[in-house]
């Protein structure tokens, strides 16, 4: 099956950060035994530093919401700077929601 990414969207930041300032890019997801990621880079386009920054994967099976992971990027973002993230979809036990599609997120704290 081909999974495909829908879609990057904004989302309301509760800092001075602008989430439309944190640009995600070369994302892609991964299978290796069974297990999902999805894998990519975030760049901060904005004048701040990004911190706390999340996240987040919401999968969907035929447009119907099926499971949701986020990841942190630890460290924060500078201003002009860029960092790889992965988001760990499912563990060996209890592998991801049977899914078509995601769309991502982000989301900056303080």
């Amino acid at each position: 099956m081909n999974r495909t990414q829908t879609a990057i969207s904004d989302s309301a930041s509760t800092s001075e950060t602008n989430p439309k300032t944190l640009v995600l890019s070369n994302v892609e997801e991964e299978q290796h035994d069974g297990l999902s990621a999805i894998i990519g880079s975030i760049k901060n386009t904005g004048p701040t530093r990004a911190n706390s920054v999340r996240i987040e994967a919401d999968l969907f099976d035929h447009g119907k919401f099926v499971d949701q992971y986020s990841t942190y990027v630890s460290g924060g973002v500078d201003p002009d700077g860029s960092r790889y993230f992965k988001i760990s979809c499912g563990c060996k036990d209890s592998p991801a929601a049977q899914h078509d599609s995601y769309k991502l997120a982000v989301f900056t704290g303080y």
